[in-house]
């Protein structure tokens, strides 16, 4: 038998072992997450976490980490186990039979969480054949005390490691206990724990290779078996699965074909930068989220998980009533608020994602376990999962279109019967009057009914016209949100240019030296008013415009509005060339559609100041689902490479006819808040002018 009591010592400088363990590793619950997939690369079948005294007394509070895995010897400890980045894994990067499982760590660090969690480490492990149990003790704050405030080195300090006799030579596992910890933990964190371990697996992984983890904290009344996965389920609304072929180079590929109303799949060539993956992701619509919170009271829905060799890595989005711990790597949640209606969002959806260390070698773990290296397969990584979502999307815009034409189908389908059931038991009734008496209380019956639906008919046409109007509101909203900062700042930077002029006219005036000056500033200054005052209308049209969606009828709207200009037509000697479908009507913002076309005329009028030839030329039709509209002029033009700037607040070509750079800036917002698109395009009278298209989406 071994020395009972011996000494074991570390070359290791203590504060690169704190910046790894407290610092890198960001938080309590990954530190300990961290440590359990250790438990997985020895080839555990049988983890237990257990917190005793951790919501109370953190001097006598322990934190237990116990596993059936392979055991560690003295060696392993010594050379290996507090050594960063060792190369074990990567010398041997499969555990032994029977799991043969792809190691997870390799970066050596997962170790150092135990200095996340306590002050204090007492290790017991033991390998398969050895006689007796290895115990080494370990105290952290040691290391950083003593008499010079020296930081020390591990060769400084001794560790004590003892030997006691194992029961049975087969025996094999670790146990780590952790005290003295650092803070208290709350019932919430180690829920979090919980779900975080929940789907530690893949759903893709061979369900022979056992692992299991229990989490014990009496205290609060847990002890439950923590893992668990959702390998198929009949909650979802819908799922769709992807694959790779290594032999052909080929990945799958997932959309959705609108015309048939399912998921469809294509090949494509295995990108040579992140490699082939495989992907399965459940949707959920609002029944189904229910159906699923009842199921899995201690689940949650939140997004993507990425597997790698059957263990997950990081969450892409993961569920935390602390938003600032909230992770959202895709921006999933962050695409939502550009379209909170029809966008997905990470509470919707369920997904794994599935990557090997030999098939996706450029996917690289980030050393603090929370995302992956930022490289170019990363990027190209996540594009492809998001090209994925946009498949997703497509079937939720879909469905939601048919759940809404199949409600008012159904109604009114309803409605009909009711009608033909009373005329024909009406006529039923003429040809035998015995029956009339009864026949007359059947009718009223199916009266009564059919008002009953006459009025769901105009409750469902209500609810969608509410639902409109809120998303309407909602985009005027957040299309303000997003180009407010914009307007702050144009408007600061020409309040500053003016209060150079006004200033000048405060000191100076009336200097007759300077009436020159004060003329060409005065000029600046009421230019720059215009400026302000356009701005100020913009903005107070958002409380000034009816946020409702009122009918009209666009031949009406755009002649109206061509009226309203005809004596500046007539001044300048335009000749208005329109095109209007007599009957087509639109439901919409109406303030915002006059916004929309009276700053295209106005933009016109100033282009064509100087034009020999001055036409405006406005048109529209209806394509399919959408309204184009084209407003076209002979005026000075815009080069290609301005089409997009000249959409920009303060960005004017016309600027001595008195452009403020606002016009083109409030038809693209506005018509962004109808959610439609706006672009330059092609002329349509050649090598002169300029060609504004709008459309808009609607249903006729």
């Amino acid at each position: 038998m071994k020395d009972k009591n011996q000494t074991l010592k570390w070359r290791f400088d203590v504060s690169t072992f704190r910046l790894i363990g407290r610092e890198l590793i960001t938080d309590r619950v990954t530190a300990l997450f961290e440590l359990v997939k250790n438990c997985y690369d020895a080839n555990a079948c049988q983890v237990t976490v257990r917190f005793t005294n951790v919501g109370a007394d953190k001097q006598n509070a322990v934190i237990e980490i116990i596993d059936d895995g392979c055991g560690m010897s003295f060696e392993d400890i010594r050379d290996k186990w507090m050594v960063i980045g060792t190369s074990s894994k990567r010398k041997n990067p499969y555990s032994p039979e029977p799991f043969h499982r792809r190691c997870v760590g390799e970066k050596g660090i997962g170790r150092f969480a135990v200095d996340k969690l306590g002050d204090k480490t007492r290790i017991i492990t033991k390998t398969a054949g050895e006689k007796e149990w290895l115990n080494v003790v370990i105290d952290w704050s040691f290391y950083e005390h003593n008499d010079t405030n020296d930081i020390l080195l591990f060769t400084d300090i001794e560790n004590d490691y003892q030997y006691s006799p194992a029961d049975k030579l087969s025996e094999s596992g670790t146990k780590l206990v952790i005290s003295a910890i650092r803070e208290y933990w709350t019932k919430s964190e180690i829920e979090q724990l919980i779900r975080q371990i929940s789907k530690i697996r893949s759903p893709f992984v061979n369900k022979n290779d056992e692992f299991q983890v229990r989490v014990v904290a009496d205290e609060f009344g847990i002890n439950q078996n923590a893992i668990h996965t959702i390998e198929e389920t009949d909650i979802a609304t819908a799922s769709f699965t992807i694959d790779f072929n290594e032999k052909n180079n080929t990945q799958e590929s997932i959309f959705f074909d609108k015309k048939s109303s399912s998921f469809k799949s294509r090949n494509i060539p295995i990108d040579k930068d992140f490699g082939g993956i495989k992907m399965r992701v459940y949707f959920f619509d609002g029944p189904a989220r229910a159906k699923y919170r009842k199921a899995y009271p201690n689940d949650s829905i939140d997004g993507f998980k990425v597997y790698r060799d059957g263990i997950i890595t990081t969450p892409f989005a993961e569920a935390n009533k602390d938003q600032d711990k909230k992770r959202d790597i895709l921006g999933i949640d962050t695409r939502v608020w550009q379209d909170i209606f029809n966008r997905i969002s990470t509470r919707e959806f369920l997904g794994s994602i599935e990557l090997t260390r030999d098939g996706n070698p450029n996917i690289i773990d980030a050393t603090n376990r929370q995302d992956f290296v930022d490289n170019e397969a990363y990027r190209k990584f996540k594009d492809f999962i998001v090209l994925q979502l946009n498949a997703l999307q497509a079937y939720k815009e879909t469905m939601r279109k048919k759940q809404k034409e199949e409600v008012s189908t159904e109604l009114n389908s309803a409605s009909e019967n009711i009608n033909q059931f009373i005329t024909t038991i009406s006529d039923f009734a003429q040809q035998n009057s015995s029956l009339k008496p009864t026949v007359d209380i059947l009718i009223k019956q199916a009266k009564k009914t059919g008002q009953s639906v006459k009025n769901a008919i105009k409750e469902q046409k209500k609810v969608e016209e509410d639902f409109t109007r809120k998303e309407n509101i909602y985009m005027s909203i957040m299309s303000l949100q997003d180009y407010a900062i914009q307007i702050a700042h144009a408007v600061r930077t020409t309040l500053n240019q003016m209060k150079d002029r006004i200033e000048f006219f405060y000191r100076y005036y009336p200097d007759p030296e300077e009436e020159e000056l004060f003329k060409l500033y005065a000029k600046e200054m009421f230019q720059k008013y215009k400026v302000l005052n356009r701005v100020i209308d913009f903005m107070l049209s958002y409380s000034q415009s009816n946020l409702n969606p009122e009918e009209i009828v666009l031949k009406e709207i755009f002649e109206e509005i061509l009226n309203d200009y005809s004596h500046i037509f007539d001044q300048e000697n335009i000749k208005v060339d329109s095109s209007f479908p007599v009957q087509l009507k639109l439901t919409i913002n109406k303030q915002f559609f006059r916004d929309i076309l009276q700053n295209l005329i106005d933009n016109s009028i100033k282009a064509m100041a100087n034009a020999k030839t001055k036409i405006l030329k406005v048109s529209y039709e209806a394509l399919s689902n959408n309204l184009v509209i084209k407003v076209s002029d002979t005026g000075v033009g815009i080069p290609v490479e301005r089409r997009e700037q000249v959409f920009a607040l303060y960005y004017t070509t016309t600027q001595d006819k008195g452009g403020a750079g606002v016009g083109l800036y409030i038809v693209k917002t506005r018509v962004e808040s109808l959610k439609g698109t706006v672009s330059i395009e092609d002329s349509e009278f050649g090598e002169i002018g300029t060609t504004v298209k709008i459309v808009i989406p609607f249903k006729h």
